[in-house]
Parts: C-alpha cells; sequence; structure tokens
C-alpha cells in the first residue's frame, strides 16, 4: 500500500508539473515552426526594435532602481533626519501601485484634464508649454514609470540587509580611518550585493513582463509585439516565434542570476543583536536626504493618489453602478478561487518533497517554481495553444463545437497558476522548514496517514504562513493583467480590465475608482511586508 501510494504521490505532481510545462513547451516548440510572411516581415522590421528596447529599458529600470532602492535604504538605516520615522514606511508603498495604474496617471498629470496642467496653466498660464514641453509616452516615459513603481524591491531588500549587517563590521571600518562613503562603498554594499541582486532580479523580471505601460505609451517591446501580431494582425505563428524569442531570452537571464552568486559567500558577524549608531544629520547633509527621499515618496506613491482622488470627486457616480460591482465581485471570484487551490498544491507539493525528498520531488519542485519568471502574455499564447487544441480534438470527437476549456475560466486558472506558484510555494516551504523534523518522525512511529499528519499537524502549526500565502497570491491575480486580457471568458471583466479598457478609450479619470480599489487591494501585502521586514527586525535587534 505505501508503494502504491509512493507511485500515485509521483502520478500527482507529474500532472502538476505537466500543467506548468505546458505553456513552456508549446511557445518552444514554435522557434522550430515554419514561417509565415509575416513573420519574415516582422522579423526585416520589428524585431531589432522589440530586441533594443526591451533590453534598454531592462538596464536603466534597473540602473534607478538599485540606485534608488539602495541609496533610501541606507538613509532610513544609518542616519537619523528629519521625517526618517516616516519614509521608512512611505518608501515601500509604491509596490502597491501597479505600474500600469501609475503610466495612465502620469500621462493624464501633463494633459489638459490633468492636476498639474490645471495648477500651472491657471496659476501661472504654462498650461500651453508644459503639454508641447513633456512627452511622456514615450521608453523615456516608460523607464520613469518603472523605475518608480519598482524600487521598493531593492529597497525592501537592502532595508533588511543593512539592518541585520554587524555593527562591529562598521566600528571597525571606523576605527580604520574610514568615513561615511567609503564605509558605505567598502563594507555595507559588498555586504549587501546578496540583497541587491535579489532585488534586482525581480526589476528585471517585472520589467521584461511589463505590458499595460509600453501598449498605453506606444513603445515596441516583445511583450506589447506579442500581443498586437496576435489580435490585431491575427498571425498566432508570428506571436509565438516573438513568444519563444522572450522566453529564451527570460531563461538566459535565469541562468545569468543563478551562476552569478552561486560561487559567492556573503557573511555577517553573529553580533547582529546590538544596533547601529544612527549618526545625526544637520544642516544641508539632513536637508538633502529628506529631500531626496520626499521625492522619491512623492513620485512614486503621494502624486499618483492625489490625483486619483481628485478624479475620483469628478466621476464618483462610476463608483455606484451595477456594472463596477459586478467587476468587483469578479474579481474578487476569480482571485479568490484560484489562491485557495494554488496554495492548496502548493501545500501539497512542499510536504510531499518534505516527507520524500529525493531528486525527482526535488525537480518538481524547481520546475514548479519557474512560472513566476515567465511574463503573463507568454504564459498565455501558450495555454491558449493547447486549450483551443483540446476544444478543437473534442469538436472533432462529438461533430459539434465544443468550447469547454477556451470559453470558461479553466484556461485562465492554468495560468495564474504557471504565473503565481512560486509565491505561495515559496511561502509553505518557509513555513515547513520552520517545523522541526522531529515532529515527523514521532508522527512515523504512530505510523498515521501523511494526509490526516498534514491536515491535524503541519497546517494547523503553520496557519499564519499560509494566510499571508493567501493573501500574496489573491493580490497579485487581482492586478495581473495581460494574462487575464487575453484569456477571459467572454464579458468578464476584472479591476485590473476595467482599467485598461478605460485608459485605451482615453477615459482617465474614470480610472479612479478601479484604481484605487485596487491599490486598496495591494495594500494589505505592502502591510504585511512593513510589518514582517521593518517592525520584526527592529524588535529582533532592541531585544
Amino acid at each position: 500500500m505505501k508503494q502504491l501510494g509512493f507511485y500515485n504521490d509521483r502520478i500527482i505532481l507529474l500532472f502538476i508539473i505537466t500543467i506548468v510545462l505546458i505553456p513552456i513547451l508549446t511557445v518552444f516548440s514554435f522557434l522550430f515552426y515554419p514561417s509565415s510572411e509575416l513573420w519574415v516581415h516582422l522579423r526585416a522590421t520589428l524585431i531589432d526594435d522589440y530586441i533594443f528596447n526591451t533590453i534598454f529599458i531592462t538596464f536603466f529600470v534597473s540602473f534607478f532602481t538599485v540606485i534608488i532602492g539602495v541609496s533610501t535604504a541606507w538613509l532610513v538605516v544609518m542616519y537619523s533626519f528629519p521625517g526618517k520615522d516616516i519614509f521608512k514606511w512611505l518608501l515601500v508603498m509604491p509596490i502597491a501601485i501597479p505600474a500600469y495604474i501609475s503610466a495612465y496617471i502620469y500621462a493624464g498629470l501633463t494633459e489638459p484634464s490633468g492636476f498639474l496642467f490645471d495648477f500651472l496653466d491657471i496659476h501661472f498660464n504654462l498650461g500651453k508649454e508644459l503639454f508641447h514641453l513633456i512627452d511622456i509616452r514615450n521608453i523615456y516615459g516608460s523607464i520613469f514609470i518603472l523605475s518608480i513603481s519598482l524600487y521598493p524591491y531593492v529597497y525592501l531588500l537592502c532595508y533588511s540587509s543593512f539592518r541585520e549587517q554587524s555593527y562591529c563590521a562598521l566600528e571597525v571600518g571606523k576605527s580604520l580611518g574610514l568615513n561615511d562613503v567609503e564605509s558605505f562603498n567598502r563594507i555595507g554594499l559588498p555586504l549587501a550585493r546578496p540583497a541587491i541582486v535579489a532585488g534586482l532580479s525581480l526589476v528585471i523580471m517585472e520589467s521584461v513582463a511589463e505590458f499595460g505601460t509600453m501598449d498605453y505609451y506606444g513603445v515596441a517591446t516583445f511583450t506589447t509585439g506579442i500581443y498586437r501580431t496576435w489580435f490585431a494582425l491575427g498571425d498566432e505563428s508570428s506571436a509565438l516565434h516573438l513568444a519563444s524569442i522572450l522566453l529564451s531570452f527570460v531563461f538566459i537571464l535565469i541562468i545569468i542570476e543563478k551562476y552569478s552568486r552561486g560561487s559567492r559567500a556573503y557573511y555577517h558577524s553573529s553580533q547582529k543583536n546590538k544596533i547601529p549608531l544612527e549618526v545625526k544629520l544637520y544642516g544641508k547633509r539632513a536637508l538633502l536626504a529628506c529631500f531626496w527621499c520626499s521625492m522619491i515618496v512623492l513620485l512614486g506613491f503621494i502624486v499618483p493618489i492625489v490625483q486619483l482622488i481628485i478624479w475620483l470627486f469628478s466621476t464618483f457616480d462610476y463608483a455606484l453602478k451595477e456594472t463596477f460591482l459586478n467587476i468587483i465581485m469578479n474579481s474578487i471570484f476569480i482571485a479568490s478561487i484560484s489562491a485557495v487551490l494554488i496554495v492548496l498544491i502548493s501545500i501539497y507539493s512542499s510536504y510531499k518533497n518534505r516527507i520524500m525528498n529525493d531528486k525527482f520531488t526535488n525537480i518538481a519542485l524547481k520546475i514548479f517554481s519557474l512560472g513566476y519568471s515567465i511574463p503573463g502574455v507568454v504564459i498565455a499564447v501558450g495555454i491558449i495553444i493547447f486549450v483551443t487544441s483540446i476544444d478543437n480534438i473534442q469538436t472533432f470527437l462529438f461533430d459539434e463545437p465544443l468550447y469547454f476549456f477556451s470559453g470558461s475560466l479553466v484556461a485562465l486558472f492554468i495560468a495564474y497558476l504557471v504565473r503565481f506558484s512560486t509565491l505561495s510555494l515559496n511561502a509553505t516551504e518557509a513555513g515547513l522548514s520552520k517545523i522541526k523534523k522531529n515532529i515527523d518522525l514521532t508522527l512515523n512511529t504512530f505510523q498515521l496517514n501523511p494526509a490526516i499528519s498534514l491536515s491535524r499537524i503541519h497546517i494547523p502549526m503553520m496557519k499564519t504562513t499560509i494566510v499571508t500565502s493567501l493573501i500574496l497570491v489573491f493580490v497579485d491575480i487581482i492586478k495581473e493583467l495581460p494574462a487575464t486580457l487575453i484569456l477571459r471568458p467572454f464579458n468578464f471583466d476584472t479591476l485590473a480590465i476595467n482599467v485598461y479598457e478605460l485608459a485605451l478609450s482615453e477615459q482617465l479619470m474614470y480610472i479612479a475608482s478601479p484604481s484605487l480599489m485596487l491599490i486598496i487591494i495591494g495594500l494589505i501585502p505592502v502591510i504585511i511586508l512593513i510589518n514582517t521586514t521593518i517592525i520584526d527586525k527592529n524588535a529582533k535587534l532592541k531585544t
């Protein structure tokens, strides 16, 4: 019976791996697919733009997010200046605003309906000059939007790293005559390199996968090229050729990231319980630190929120419409069901890896965790080919058109499983790792069924981790745009789709209600991140 259960577990894990691999293998298979006439045209005229723009945006967004994230984290950890205790919270907040929403807001700010345009036009008669001077709908505007939206990934990880760095190491540096800049360059920065690399890898993946900003600003990247080739030009073969190239690029980035940190080790002293002495800043230095943090918070969080609130007052009736309430219910429904199923699958996979601990399960989990690095538009086009193939087979067998998969939420759930299972898997593995192996050995002596052990012992012990995992997956699903846009059933809108369609029809004022709803929902994991990254670290250091 145990042997039978062992094989059953492997079959289930193999089935889960297959679901994850389907879009990846489908997309990769089109690398060797015969070229169409449109693909020949794209390759001759647009492919160079897709490659250049994607690399150009990714490079400069990475550059600016590292500068912003590292500098602000170092300031709020190592120095004391006016507003420092407020900034360490507010600097995290832009992560709650999806990049495409910030893109729509800043586009509206510089147009006649925007607050900035109105203010400068009424008080300084500069509206016309502003309209002609600032053109944000281009590649440089995209870099600006992504930089102010994604830097919190670097900031959060660097904040934790700087807080945990050895007080003694910094003191030894000072005793050797190092000034503040030299201490940062020679001690703080090298010790924080793993955190910087980890945050930067997230920024790179998000930059490569961004669709909404690039689409609205008219920037030709792989994500916009894939969508337009499929849905505007109607050539799925050429779209999948583009998707296969983008997927290859993503996997190259993953390999580079793995090798870049695989052979290096960084150590902190064991004396981490003493809080580093904050250097009190005075005069110009205090003013500059306060100004720098203020500008980042202003651009990344306060300006977008203020503009949305101004628009909300003008379009409040839209929030009361029945259609908008249905959109909210659709978003909550699909995100809740998907999050619960994804977390359950992650718990099962992590637990089986814990008790089996063999090469097969280890490889299965590594494959299972690939999805978060793959752009949503690539996952969507891979899945839509697969599900339509199944529907075509059903149509052939039953002699009538059937759209069981492609016309339902099944395809959407598969996309969410592939895209967001990494978040849940990492959280559940972390929760299980805190449960001592001795508990499993004790349960084995009583010959308890693994399912009973998991449901009665392990899950109650990791309840907080599971709730956190559910929230993180729920929020990311609600904010997901390209996969939902491509795979959603007919007449099924979510908050992200509603924002996208309103912006596409240039009704920017009406995005206020769905955007604020998305931001409020997005603030939930931000509060969790702040509590676990800032409050808990401070508590540990003070004990």
